[in-house]
């Protein structure tokens, strides 16, 4: 058939004078279908260099998915071929095995565009499958089809379990140290009567009678062939005859489970944990999806954690702030004593390297940055007033034959 409509494809195209290598298997919003797009260098397409790593390809790829997804350019035609071109790339460039024989076969860009047409439309793309991607890569399903059970169901019979949002709140101090804390969840799991495969025990599944197996239905529109998800067993090729009474063949029962999460040292508010595997089961025994935990933690009265430092005030008595001497601090790993120097400047800080929390993003801690402040009192007795007043005619004293020195110094 694939042979059938690409000959009536050249055939179209010779007549009008077009060009360009055919047989790119596209696959978007559900449905697949050729197209006569000229086929590209999977590094071209990506816009990555043949010695680029997993990471750069994966960033890549992020990029320009979050660029021309469907679901982002819902009649953007254009977007959807871009989108399908940019996953086959990102599909061969992130297997081992694919990349090595392309790149040992084809490593000469002359004959880049050819293999990745032959690579790319050996079979015809499910559109599940591209969709699944973003799974992986994003980390979870942030898109609207990803979450259409129509969808989920389209592919095969086992499919990827959903993922799974929660949040954490934490203390102050427990988000400094670190730990372990307990989740309460609700989640999709394994049926334990017919362990996944959603048939009644002892029955099985059988092939599909509308698509044969086949999981799609093919539709002739002149000279493209559409693809189309089979409306019986909704792409999966196989019918349940018998399906589980305890879970009406989903393979999936609901119910409460507890998880443990590893709560790592310095965690702020607003960073996401991924629990792999955690998720909802899969259907039919296919992989479960992911734990997705986003941490909230509660302010505190005396620290404040910003960046990877953590701050305090230290309020400072009048003595202190001009006397100077040694000063205790609480700080997060106990107390500690510094020494002030005379005349220390109200709002001045010290840093103590080293002294903060753990960093998350990288190796060892932050700081801890004291503020000082000069705690001033909340009433005055007449002799404090006497002296105040004392110190202050001291100071203009002072002042003045200063002024005097340098007068004399100038002439």
């Amino acid at each position: 058939l694939k042979m059938r409509v690409a000959r009536g494809t050249a055939s179209f195209l010779g007549r009008h004078g077009l060009s360009g290598s055919l047989a790119h298997v596209r696959a978007a919003a559900g449905h697949r279908f050729f197209s006569a797009r000229p086929a590209r260098d999977p590094y071209e397409v990506l816009g990555v260099s043949r010695q680029a790593n997993d990471a750069e390809i994966k960033g890549r790829f992020r990029e320009l998915a979050k660029k021309h997804h469907p679901d982002l350019n819902p009649n953007d035609k254009e977007a959807q071929l871009r989108m399908s071109e940019v996953t086959s790339a990102y599909d061969l460039l992130t297997d081992p095995h694919k990349r090595r024989k392309y790149d040992d076969q084809y490593g000469g860009a002359a004959s880049a565009g050819d293999a990745y047409s032959q690579s790319s439309s050996s079979a015809w793309a499910d559109p599940s499958q591209m969709y699944s991607e973003f799974r992986d890569v994003f980390g979870k399903g942030s898109f609207g089809r990803m979450g259409n059970p129509s969808m989920r169901t389209a592919a095969t019979q086992n499919t990827r379990g959903e993922d799974v949002s929660a949040s954490l709140e934490l203390e102050f101090m427990d988000a400094m140290n670190g730990g372990s804390h307990d989740l309460q969840l609700s989640i999709r799991d394994t049926c334990g009567t017919c362990r996944g495969s959603g048939s009644r025990p002892g029955t099985a599944t059988s092939t599909c009678p509308q698509c044969r197996g086949t999981g799609a239905m093919k539709v002739d529109r002149g000279i493209t062939t559409y693809g189309l998800p089979c409306n019986r067993c909704h792409g999966s090729g196989q019918v349940l005859d018998h399906p589980c009474g305890g879970c009406k063949g989903e393979g999936v029962v609901s119910r409460n489970k507890t998880v443990s999460v590893r709560v790592p040292a310095g965690i702020k508010t607003g960073m996401e944990l991924q629990l792999q595997g955690q998720g909802h089961a899969g259907i039919r025994g296919g992989r479960a999806g992911h734990l997705f935990v986003t941490v909230k933690v509660h302010g505190h009265d005396d620290f404040r954690h910003i960046d990877d430092d953590v701050h305090r005030d230290v309020w400072l008595s009048l003595k202190q702030i001009l006397m100077g001497g040694q000063v205790t601090i609480d700080t997060l790993h106990g107390p500690t004593s510094i020494s002030l120097p005379p005349s220390t400047e109200p709002g001045s800080t010290r840093v103590l390297q080293g002294k903060g929390p753990p960093r998350v993003s990288r190796s060892g801690n932050g700081n801890f940055v004291a503020h000082f402040l000069l705690r001033p009192p909340r009433s005055l007795t007449p002799r404090q007033i006497q002296l105040i007043e004392e110190f202050d005619e001291i100071e203009r004293q002072q002042e003045q034959s200063g002024r005097g020195r340098r007068a004399d110094q100038s002439m």
